[in-house]
């Protein structure tokens, strides 16, 4: 019961903040764009006329490329939505665990006979279940505008919004990870969009062996590449996996999930030595 209420007071705290709010507002202007510019025409002879901010296309398409089309703008879509909504959630989150550290705030917090473990965990939980929601909002909402419009129901878009939640929450480990070390949120902030910024060179990384002057740098980098969650890798399994192709490789969600988990103990393992 406690543990909860730790769950809800996160969720209030994140709420009354308001940026959450900026958060839905700014995923309500997306819908709202897609319902205005978006607008699809069956026509003659099984052809789709479209029409993108008033301004038609230059031919109708066939269906049979309509739909090749359709699936493609899903699946770059998804990976578009998993960039801007985890760079939207990290900014909305970065400042809860430090904020929960400040003098006055721990005192109050650790006298609640309540296991240190539970009130990081329940801290880490509410803030990403507040994401949860918003994303839900977002993918939703996009899957059901775009399928009205069009007429094509995509199911696998859906799928989109849970492998963001995923991606957020091994990132929002390692946010926790450095709110308990430094206790501030701009340095929490910056280690995830550090992560996200370089995950596509780390993908690349054999590429870049040949510019390095010494082993030992390569090692560094593949070290660094098996420590950090692979974002880049999780959006282009996002596309794929919208695009209707099989995924052969889930390696990617699962490393990220273990390294969220390990920095998440690790912070709670922090966390319960420091002294405040």
């Amino acid at each position: 019961m406690k543990f909860r209420a730790i769950i809800l007071y996160t969720l209030r705290e994140s709420l009354a903040k308001k940026t959450f709010m900026g958060f839905f507002v700014i995923t309500t202007i997306v819908h709202l764009l897609f319902i205005f510019a978006l607008n699809v025409d069956i026509v003659s002879g099984g052809q789709a006329a479209i029409s993108l901010f008033g301004k038609d296309m230059p031919e109708a398409l066939e269906m049979e490329k309509l739909m090749q089309g359709f699936k493609i703008m899903m699946s770059a879509l998804a990976v578009l939505m998993l960039t801007g909504g985890i760079f939207l959630a990290i900014f909305a989150t970065g400042s809860l665990v430090p904020n929960m550290l400040e003098k006055g705030s721990v005192d109050l917090i650790l006298s609640r006979p309540i296991p240190r473990w539970q009130l990081l965990l329940g801290r880490y939980i509410g803030a990403v279940g507040l994401v949860a929601i918003n994303v839900a909002y977002m993918t939703v909402g996009v899957w059901l505008i775009i399928s009205l419009k069009i007429g094509l129901w995509h199911w696998p878009f859906l799928l989109s919004g849970v492998i963001i939640v995923i991606a957020f929450a091994s990132l929002y480990a390692i946010m926790t990870f450095v709110g308990v070390t430094v206790r501030n949120s701009g340095v929490s902030m910056m280690a995830a969009w550090f992560v996200m910024f370089f995950s596509p060179l780390l993908l690349e990384r054999d590429k870049i062996y040949a510019l390095l002057s010494k082993k030992v740098y390569q090692w560094l980098l593949d070290g660094i590449y098996y420590i950090v969650p692979r974002t880049a890798e999780l959006g282009k399994m996002t596309g794929e996996m919208v695009a209707g192709k099989p995924i052969v490789d889930w390696s990617p969600l699962v490393q990220s999930l273990l390294v969220g988990a390990s920095f998440l103990a690790a912070a709670a393992f922090i966390f319960h030595k420091k002294d405040f």
